[in-house]
């Protein structure tokens, strides 16, 4: 049974089926993950993959050729050129091979086609796109949506997740359910439309989540012309502008090859503004007459103006900051109750109050309670009122870029302490500055709601790691450029991390490590990065149950050699999930 939609279908034609016990098999092909699954719960479905570049040129060969001829020598190297540029998709492979079936088979030919793949595949928009449209038509209306929404990004990018969920819902594409949050409502679309094959996944972080993903150029095809027929998108040049007050048109993307950048205050209605390749000298204020905008983007040597807050709607904003000062930001920032991402490139003060016209209050007053993300902010900063009044945040970017002389180094451990103060905080991220701040005070206290946890550059002692065993959540720890300082570590059988399951250590004058698996009874994923002085790893790791990974990057070849060794002792009890990587060890 081929390309089944519907499970309801397939319940349907199971009463059809005689059960005679006579072995037989019925093999189904769907484009859906679910329907698969629901046909035999009990064995997953053989996902068929992408072909890789050999086997793409064999089906390009075998299908121009034949079985028994042979591709002329003079053709082979443009035929490859050709088979690449199909990605792996088979329907795209066999149509450029009924094209270069039919065409002279000389290398000024096969050459133009391999400029023009694309532009073939398109002149047969039945035998692709059509077969295509039908993935399409079977979506529900906001998957719909989601899925068109993927036009707006340029042909081959790699889509961060995160940035692309932040997007659907600044496009109210996402509607909260109970017990569960937009970002998890925006995960699930995510998850639909890779299971459908409609994106493609391309990179996954250590727990196999979605990091990155994309689509197929003849899928991006598919959603410029759907797109284009139901006036959702629009890709113009500069000059090209249509008209602003065309109701349907949800997104235009502008290609700007010049220096100019369209006039975006026409577009009142717009929800969605970003604007890449372009810096603005001055704070371009026709921005806040877009009161629509949900989502700003854009990158300025000047600060952020005052005016910003008549953006009322604004739920996220990404400033890059381009000037040589650290950027300010306006206390009108309070003003802003639909503020839910706030980051701004280099570190910036928070303004601790605010002043309207009936005279100066504090900012307590102006809670910003629907905050979740926040980066890059000032040490300076982190006051206990501050906290108080972004009492949701769930993300934290912190820098310190400043030399301390000794007072303030007592004034910046209370601000290290004002961090559980954030019930809600689940990643927080600390970098200090290597040339002034060889030492991070050693009394802080950190929120117990913590999931991950980075330091940079802060030069803690490893005795002081004492302070984070204790976060009963914590299940991801990067420590990257000095983030803890010393030679020797040594962990008692009393301080276990009893959730952790990444570690990565990136540069570091580590030597010993004394360690075993009752300090890290959960762990998944090592990683070790420029650790050049490391002897080993600690050989208890071995008895890590749990353990699936262990990754070198440019250590010492004895460490790698303790790696090795623990995978072999893993292999001689059975046990061949541990996989080990060495990369440019010496």
């Amino acid at each position: 049974m081929d390309d089944l939609w519907s499970s309801d279908v397939w319940d349907l034609m199971t009463r059809t089926f005689p059960d005679d016990n006579n072995g037989s098999r019925i093999i189904l092909t769907s484009r859906l993950n679910d329907v698969a699954m629901h046909a035999d719960p009990d064995s997953p479905p053989h996902e068929i993959s992408l072909l890789n570049v050999d086997e793409s040129w064999n089906l390009l060969h075998d299908k121009v050729f034949g079985i028994k001829q042979v591709c002329p020598p003079e053709l082979e190297d443009i035929g490859k050129q050709v088979a690449q540029k199909c990605q792996g998709l088979p329907l795209a492979l066999l149509v450029v091979a009924g094209h270069l079936y039919k065409i002279a088979r000389t290398p000024e030919s096969w050459g133009d086609v391999a400029k023009s793949v694309s532009i073939v595949v398109a002149d047969e928009p039945d035998i692709c796109l059509g077969v295509l449209a039908m993935s399409c038509n079977y979506l529900p209306n906001h998957l719909k949506s989601c899925f068109l929404y993927i036009g707006v990004f340029p042909e081959d990018s790699e889509v961060e997740v995160e940035r692309m969920i932040n997007l659907w819902v600044s496009e109210g594409f996402l509607l909260e359910e109970r017990h569960k949050s937009i970002e998890e409502m925006g995960r699930e679309c995510l998850e639909d439309l890779l299971s459908r094959n409609l994106l493609m996944v391309r990179k996954r972080r250590w727990n196999n989540e979605v990091r990155t993903c994309g689509v197929h150029d003849l899928i991006r095809d598919l959603i410029l012309r759907e797109a284009g027929k139901e006036k959702f998108l629009q890709v113009t040049r500069n000059h090209e502008a249509t008209n602003p007050s065309a109701q349907k048109l949800r997104v235009r993307r502008y290609k700007t090859p010049s220096k100019q950048v369209p006039h975006f205050e026409r577009f009142k209605l717009l929800r969605v503004l970003v604007i890449f390749g372009f810096i603005f000298q001055d704070f371009p204020l026709e921005v806040t007459k877009l009161v629509h905008l949900r989502y700003l983007e854009f990158y300025c040597k000047d600060d952020i103006h005052w005016l910003v807050s008549e953006l009322h709607n604004l739920q996220t904003l990404i400033f890059g900051h381009r000037g040589y000062k650290s950027p300010t930001i306006p206390a009108s920032i309070w003003k802003m109750k639909h503020l839910r991402h706030l980051h701004v490139n280099g570190f910036f003060s928070f303004p601790q109050s605010i002043i309207d016209s009936f005279g100066f209050f504090s900012f307590l007053q102006n809670k910003l309670q629907n905050l979740e993300v926040l980066s890059c902010l000032a040490l300076s900063s982190c006051t206990s009122e501050l906290f108080s009044a972004i009492p949701n945040l769930k993300r934290l970017t912190v820098h310190h870029e400043e030399e301390l002389t000794e007072f303030e180094r007592v004034e910046i451990s209370q601000h290290l302490s004002n961090f559980s103060r954030l019930k809600e905080l689940e990643i927080l991220k600390f970098r200090g500055n290597r040339q002034y701040f060889r030492r991070m005070p050693g009394k802080y206290s950190l929120p117990t709601s913590l999931n991950s946890l980075t330091l940079t550059d802060t030069y803690l002692p490893w005795e002081d790691i004492a302070n984070i065993v204790m976060l009963p959540n914590l299940e991801v720890l990067k420590i990257k450029y000095h983030g803890f300082y010393g030679a020797f570590w040594r962990l008692n059988d009393n301080e276990i991390f009893n959730q952790l399951k990444l570690l990565l250590i990136n540069e570091t004058y580590l030597k010993h490590w004394d360690a075993g698996s009752v300090n890290f009874p959960k762990l998944q994923c090592l990683v070790l990065k420029r650790c050049f002085d490391l002897e080993e790893i600690p050989k208890d790791f071995g008895e890590i149950c749990t353990l699936e990974s262990i990754e070198l990057h440019k250590c010492k070849t004895s460490a790698a050699a303790s790696a090795k060794n623990i995978q072999e002792e893993q292999e001689s009890m059975g046990n061949d999930c541990l996989s080990v990587l060495i990369n440019d060890c010496r």
